[in-house]
């Protein structure tokens, strides 16, 4: 008894605290945070939101605000700094200053962002940083921490293969998804959030932050750019013509000279790398969707977290440089994008690289030899840092379309499909709800196949390799179904989610999965005179089932599945059966 009554005592301070929290009383003062990247520590959530408030309260250019909730329970801030002091979406977009947005922690174990986001807001409000005069002509957002759940789960031990910090956050948040997975389909609180940001602010530059796996080559810092081949012709020219030659160029005279992301054709680097297709899963493939101009870098995980932090701070220095100096441009460029996107009528839903072509970049490696593994007995290969080399590597960068899609004027999704209304109000979409019933002629698809995953992949068994065929019929909509006009400035974004071949549809991500159920069915003893029927009265049915019969030996040898092919064909198969439920209407 006395053991239990000393534990109470012990715990009695844990439980008060735990309390005042619950009730809501319990909230840490904003501090001056002493960032540690030196000695290889990253700052906690709780810290970086200290210093984000304590940076709020001495500063009037700047405000920390609650933009939304994550699936941890915990809110999303938004660090805003501009020298009008505004704060608003709308004041910021009518300012003509461009808008840079800076995402962090998406994945917690790769905090080099969080770190160097901290030291640039505090370097440029305290005016310390030459670069603070750029501000006159950009507003920064910061976005802390997006995963708040993976980052308030830190471990020495998430990252097997990265050198430091000492701690780290977890790749997955409270709900263990891959938020940098969940751009479409929105499954986290956390996305939801950040999607309303930039839905609102609507930012001329994005850049997301995080830390690579892969070869071993000397460059600390490498870089992922919104697909040119998915932008708007004038937005294009301007990322290869002036935008990216400026941020290597800023990089080449920082101490970090930067390089294109390594994705290795083989082992070695030696034999080549080839670009990355941003599909819309992505933070910057989503952004790119919306003429929003994205980038991701990507440190190499080999080299000091002090390193890592400072390469990243160096690069963001050189994306507001561009934003302040190009505002401007940008802002006119991406009116014209604008345009072009509206006009434009054809979409490309899924790339390929093309093995054809290929520039060739200046590239510094290392040599890759072959030794004997001390854990399997068998060659392993290693990276001989003894042993650099410098040379010219072919760099793919170029990708064919597989499949596209011409625009309707517009799409009509029943009512009864919710989550992707809100999915597409969360987006911003302009959709009228019918006020009537009524019935429209109309393209409508149906699915011939598809492929299914059999593992999962963040939350979701994926369709993949769809194939449809398309009808024109008549469709009966209800009161409350939604008509959405496609030329808005949602244009991309409806085609790439509402088609179902799209490589990050809906469909794809199983939000229809229910048309592919047969609700109602039939039994063969008693549909055999039925069938009998329906072969003697329609000549066009009995001449397909005969040719399947002879090419389908199997086919020719089951009763059932021939019984089958004469229902699907028939007025009693149900017609909601495979048919895809979001119309076309040209």
């Amino acid at each position: 008894m006395n053991w239990k009554k000393n534990a109470f005592k012990e715990n009695s301070s844990s439980i008060l605290i735990l309390l005042a929290m619950a009730a809501g009383t319990f909230q840490p003062a904003g501090a001056q945070v002493e960032l540690r990247y030196e000695q290889n520590e990253s700052v906690t959530w709780g810290e970086a939101i200290e210093m984000y408030q304590w940076l709020d309260t001495q500063y009037e250019d700047a405000r920390l605000m609650e933009v939304g909730t994550t699936d941890a329970g915990r809110p999303l801030h938004l660090f805003v700094i501009d020298r009008s002091r505004k704060f608003e979406p709308d004041a910021a977009k009518n300012s003509g200053k461009s808008i840079l947005l800076i995402n962090n922690g998406i994945h917690p174990g790769e905090p080099c962002g969080v770190d160097a986001c901290l030291k640039l807001a505090r370097d440029l409000l305290s005016g310390e940083d030459s670069y603070a005069s750029y501000l006159d002509h950009a507003v920064v957002l910061i976005v802390p921490i997006l995963n708040v759940g993976g980052a308030l789960n830190r471990s020495a031990f998430h990252r097997a293969n990265q050198n430091g910090p000492v701690e780290q956050g977890f790749r997955g948040n409270a709900r263990n998804l891959d938020l940098n997975r969940d751009f479409i389909k929105l499954d986290s609180r956390n996305t939801q959030s950040l999607v309303r940001v930039i839905r609102q602010w609507d930012p001329h530059l994005f850049v997301d932050t995080h830390t690579s796996d892969g070869a071993d080559y000397p460059y600390t810092l490498t870089l992922i750019n919104s697909h040119v081949q998915r932008h708007e012709a004038s937005q294009a020219r301007l990322i290869d013509s002036t935008l990216i030659p400026a941020l290597y160029e800023g990089m080449e005279k920082s101490p970090y000279e930067m390089c294109p992301y390594v994705e290795s054709r083989g082992r070695s680097p030696e034999q080549g790398i080839q670009a990355f297709m941003d599909y819309p899963r992505y933070t910057s493939g989503y952004a790119s969707l919306f003429n929003t101009i994205a980038f991701t870098v990507e440190t190499h995980m080999f080299k000091p977290f002090e390193d890592r932090v400072l390469s990243t701070w160096y690069f963001l220095r050189e994306a507001l440089k561009f934003s302040s100096t190009h505002s401007s441009e940008l802002s006119e460029i991406k009116e014209r994008a604008w345009k072009e996107k509206l006009q434009r009528d054809e979409f490309t839903l899924q790339w390929s690289l093309d093995d054809s072509r290929f520039d060739t970049l200046l590239f510094r490696g290392y040599e890759v030899k072959e030794k004997k593994s001390q854990v399997s007995g068998l060659t392993r290969y290693y990276y001989d840092r003894a042993e650099p080399w410098e040379k010219e590597i072919p760099y793919y960068k170029y990708f064919r379309a597989v499949s596209t899609a011409q625009a309707p004027e517009y799409y009509v999704l029943p009512s009864a499909w919710s989550q992707v209304v809100e999915r597409l109000q969360l987006n911003g979409v302009e959709m009228f709800p019918l006020d009537s019933d009524s019935t429209v002629e109309a393209e409508i698809y149906y699915i011939d196949s598809y492929e299914t995953a059999t593992q999962p992949y963040n939350g979701h068994y994926r369709h993949s390799d769809v194939k449809v065929n398309k009808h024109k019929e008549s469709i009966g909509l209800l009161a409350g179904d939604y008509l959405i006009p496609v030329r808005q400035r949602a244009r991309e974004y409806l085609v790439q989610t509402l088609e179902p071949e799209g490589y990050d549809s809906f469909f794809s991500w199983n939000f229809f999965d229910e048309i592919l159920f047969r609700n109602e069915y039939f039994s063969p003893y008693i549909f055999e005179e039925t069938a009998e029927k329906l072969l003697r009265e329609d000549p066009q049915l009995r001449k397909e089932f005969q040719e399947k019969r002879k090419a389908d030996p199997a086919f020719a040898g089951n009763a059932y599945q021939q019984l089958r092919f004469i229902y699907e064909r028939s007025p009693w198969s149900e017609s909601t059966y495979m048919r895809y439920p979001v119309y076309r209407l040209k």
